[in-house]
């Protein structure tokens, strides 16, 4: 059980590190549309992208899934900027139907998929020879999921304290913020 812990922490540290903000970027993108209100939507969100990577990471432990690193480097970015043009699109339309929803959950599972390829490179390195794969991967899923509950309660409160004192003008606090982070993640792939 200590494995579990031990990976548990690499989990919540890798997405909680400063040197990958890609991570925090994209938690951002897909949660800026809602509110505390809509904290199981979120909920679900997240364990969409969450369970996405969590197969892929098994999938690349157990060496059934490869792609070169370089390309997963890219791709996960690219998810970053397609997450912020859809966010636009809601942000100026000010509402999100229920299939609309649906549509963002099945995304946010492939995004998924494409980011657990990225986690697994990491995950790999961390690993000793002939190490069992099954409770690194659960706890390291585990401490991913939970800093990510973490940083979208953080960003619901922050949403909620913008809410009560900009009142009608929080459309546009969200298009301000949707546009510095597509303008960082641009900035991340021409770098």
């Amino acid at each position: 059980m200590t494995d579990f812990w031990f990976y548990l922490k690499e989990g919540i540290n890798h997405i909680l590190d400063f040197d990958g903000l890609d991570h925090f970027y994209f938690i951002i993108s897909f949660c800026i549309l809602f509110s505390f209100k809509d904290w199981k939507k979120i909920v679900g969100l997240v364990t969409a992208f969450t369970l996405g990577h969590c197969i892929t990471l098994f999938l690349s432990g157990l060496e059934l899934v490869t792609i070169n690193a370089d390309t997963v480097e890219l791709l996960i970015p690219i998810t970053i900027l397609l997450s912020c043009i859809n966010n636009f699109y809601f942000i100026l339309k000010d509402k999100q139907t229920k299939q609309q929803l649906t549509i963002t959950y099945i995304i946010l599972l492939v995004f998924g998929l494409i980011h657990g390829l990225g986690f697994s490179n990491y995950i790999k390195m961390m690993l000793f020879d002939g190490e069992s794969i099954v409770l690194p991967l659960l706890g390291f899923n585990v401490g991913i999921e939970l800093a990510q509950l973490l940083i979208v309660t953080g960003l619901l409160a922050v949403i909620s304290i913008l809410q009560l004192v900009l009142k009608s003008n929080i459309k546009w606090v969200k298009f301000a913020v949707n546009t510095i982070i597509f303008l960082l993640v641009l900035k991340m792939i021409f770098s």
